[in-house]
């Protein structure tokens, strides 16, 4: 699913070909929820090259900026100063600050795919699927609230993350059509008479319900409206809620025969 990055040079897309490796292996083997942990952890591998580790320790550092300042006020040379290093060190894996954003949306976005898919296995059916996935994104959100903030709020300073967020809702939407038409077809529905939901209804139903999952995480998350922080209630209750909304939608798919 990820786009490709752009680099300063050709050697840096190798570079960043390993350390995307690594990042992948980390989140494998952690059962980390932020991403910046994840990265912190990759950087710390004795495995990788000196650079490889020096690029993953530059997405670790705007990760932790990004949850003390907003993306306007996210700058080289805090992030340098951030690791003790110079300018231009930076700027030999990233061309601006706008390329390692790309970069490190592009990878945070793989990364949460991965962490709700990983959380659906072993599910008894699809209703649990659902269940576990809304959790997981609950807790994905809540520990990667700056990452989310860039792909959710800040369009007009940073456009491509927009298609970022696009494509990612895209590939999660199709992600839950399949599954709703896999386990349809294995109880036999709809049952003889019974009208098929289109395809094109099923990914309408997913990216609405998606995107209210969005606004409600970002009212709780994102500090927009502290009287639905309270209302929401803790980690249990918000799972609840979205998960009873989620099934209202789909349980005529998932009925049985």
């Amino acid at each position: 699913m990820p786009l490709p990055s752009s680099r300063r040079a050709s050697a840096d897309s190798s570079t960043a070909a390993s350390a995307a490796s690594a990042t992948s292996d980390a989140s494998a083997t952690s059962a980390a929820r932020a991403y910046r942990d994840v990265l912190r952890a990759a950087a710390e591998d004795a495995a990788l090259r000196k650079g490889e580790r020096t690029a993953l320790r530059i997405r670790w550092a705007a990760c932790e900026l990004l949850e003390q300042v907003s993306l306007n006020a996210l700058k080289v040379q805090d992030i340098c100063a951030h690791l003790g290093i110079a300018q231009g060190t930076l700027y030999q894996y990233f061309a601006d600050r706008d390329s390692l954003l790309q970069t490190l949306l592009l990878d945070f976005v793989a990364f949460l795919r991965e962490r709700m898919e990983a959380s659906t296995q072993g599910s008894s059916g699809p209703e649990e699927s659902a269940q576990r996935a809304t959790r997981a994104y609950c807790e994905l959100f809540a520990g990667n609230t700056g990452l989310m903030k860039c792909l959710l709020n800040h369009y007009e300073a940073f456009p491509e993350a927009k298609s970022i967020l696009s494509e990612f809702n895209r590939g999660w939407t199709e992600t839950i059509v399949r599954s709703v038409k896999k386990h349809r077809a294995a109880r036999g529905m709809p049952a003889s008479g019974v009208p098929r939901t289109s395809d094109a209804e099923l990914r309408r139903r997913v990216y609405a319900l998606g995107g209210m999952v969005d606004q409600y995480l970002s009212w709780i998350y994102l500090g927009g409206d502290a009287h639905v922080a309270t209302v929401a209630g803790d980690l249990d209750a918000m799972v609840n809620t979205l998960n009873f909304i989620w099934q209202q939608a789909l349980r005529s798919e998932f009925a049985a025969r």
